[in-house]
């Protein structure tokens, strides 16, 4: 017996009912099925008829595989029921090809479409014919698990983000890539999440990252964590504890001292850029003396400890610092100086000032005098402002020496003064 084919008298091409109820497959590659509304038969499209009896030639589960129709030209409650009637198991996936789901020999799976919202939508499915009841592996896979070729496998879910992200209970398995500069990750209430909660992070930026708990939570034991960049790990939760622990992420413990030489005159504009690798020791030269303007440093937003040094050798040419996304005002290194800066990740802050042969310190006060003593904080000598000098004694300026007006230099002293080798003593 024939299957009788209908054909319009207007195009020549066949009809195609709105409703196919059964269709006999055969396949062995990858086969795609169709709406019958829009399938071409005549191309060879195969339609998602309500009943497919399928028999599989090929036992390449890469070519095992049967795709269902694009869910958002269908309607919810549409169904398929697959029958295995080979001697090969095959797949089923959606049509962007995932949820796969296998279907052993002698084995039914039911198919009915609850959302058609996506092109992949949402098929469940029914097992029948089988000896026992069993959940497939689509039905199974939560967070953390996807599907291949029918079978459970891990799968991670990576989401870059440049701002701070919402991190809950659904983010489970998660892995959040930061691509911004200094920035933060705020954990979950350590109530909300369900056992086994876990996250992996990588700072892909040019900031730290500070990756901070609720309050009372902790993580390894203490309020927050830095990661710096290029750091990465696992953040999991410690349901026992009722806090966080990391794996795989080192905290950093020495400080290596890299270093870096840069010739400002090859740089070609007025800006230079370290924000993706800043060593700790850099120095600036000028090999032939050409460049005419400043240069302005944009540093990484990390807590670091530099050794700057401007070893230009042109008077008057300077070379400023900042922070990446900082609002402070730039550092200013003159020709001929070495700082050691402290950053904090936001502002740069100069600890030492010295040249070839000097030593540059605080101008400090006198309750806390630049050159003091371990024994003696409040005692020693200070910078009262520029041209004057003062000695100070129990946090009281007792004499300065002021040079402001160089015409007319003085010695002011702010005490009594006690010459026990003149006749009459006190002044």
């Amino acid at each position: 017996m024939t299957t009788p084919v209908y054909t319009s008298p207007f195009t020549g091409t066949v009809v195609t009912p709105t409703d196919v109820s059964y269709y006999a497959l055969s396949f062995g590659s990858v086969t795609p099925l169709y709406w019958p509304a829009i399938v071409n038969q005549a191309t060879g499209e195969i339609p998602a008829a309500r009943i497919i009896d399928c028999v599989c030639t090929s036992a390449n589960a890469n070519s095992a595989v049967i795709t269902l129709p694009e869910a958002d030209q269908g309607t919810v409650g549409a169904d398929i029921l697959f029958r295995n009637l080979g001697s090969n198991t095959f797949t089923i996936k959606d049509y962007t090809g995932a949820n796969s789901v296998s279907v052993p020999v002698g084995i039914s799976k039911y198919f009915y479409l609850t959302d058609n919202t996506t092109p992949g939508g949402i098929w469940n499915n029914v097992t029948f014919a089988a000896g026992t009841s069993y959940a497939d592996a689509a039905t199974l896979a939560g967070a953390g698990l996807t599907t291949v070729n029918g079978k459970l496998a891990t799968s991670q879910n990576t989401v870059d983000v440049t701002s701070t992200p919402v991190i809950s209970d659904a983010s489970r398995a998660a892995t959040f890539v930061w691509n911004g500069g200094a920035g933060t990750f705020n954990l979950p209430t350590p109530q909300t999440l369900s056992y086994g909660w876990y996250i992996g992070f990588r700072n892909n930026g040019t900031g730290s990252l500070a990756i901070i708990p609720p309050v009372p939570a902790v993580i390894n034991n203490t309020t927050e964590i830095v990661a710096n960049p290029g750091d990465s790990g696992f953040i999991f939760y410690d349901a026992t504890a009722g806090g966080f622990i990391t794996v795989g992420w080192v905290a950093p413990s020495a400080v290596t001292f890299n270093s870096a030489t840069y010739d400002v005159d090859t740089i070609l504009t007025n800006t230079f850029n370290l924000t993706s690798y800043a060593p700790i020791i850099q120095t600036y030269i000028a090999q032939s003396g050409t460049r005419t303007q400043n240069l302005a440093v944009t540093l990484p937003a990390i807590t670091q400890i530099y050794i700057l040094v401007n070893n230009t050798n042109q008077t008057g040419y300077n070379i400023t610092f900042q922070c990446q996304g900082s609002s402070q005002t730039p550092i200013i290194l003159s020709a001929g100086n070495i700082y050691t800066v402290l950053s904090d990740g936001t502002n740069l802050y100069i600890l030492t000032a010295s040249s070839t042969g000097l030593f540059y310190a605080s101008n400090g006060t006198q309750s806390l005098p630049a050159y003091s003593f371990n024994n003696d904080t409040t005692s020693g000598m200070y910078l009262v402002g520029t041209g004057v000098l003062g000695l100070t004694a129990n946090g009281s300026e007792i004499v300065n020496m002021d040079g402001s007006n160089p015409s007319a230099p003085a010695v002011n002293v702010l005490a009594s003064l006690n010459a026990k080798s003149i006749s009459g003593g006190t002044f």
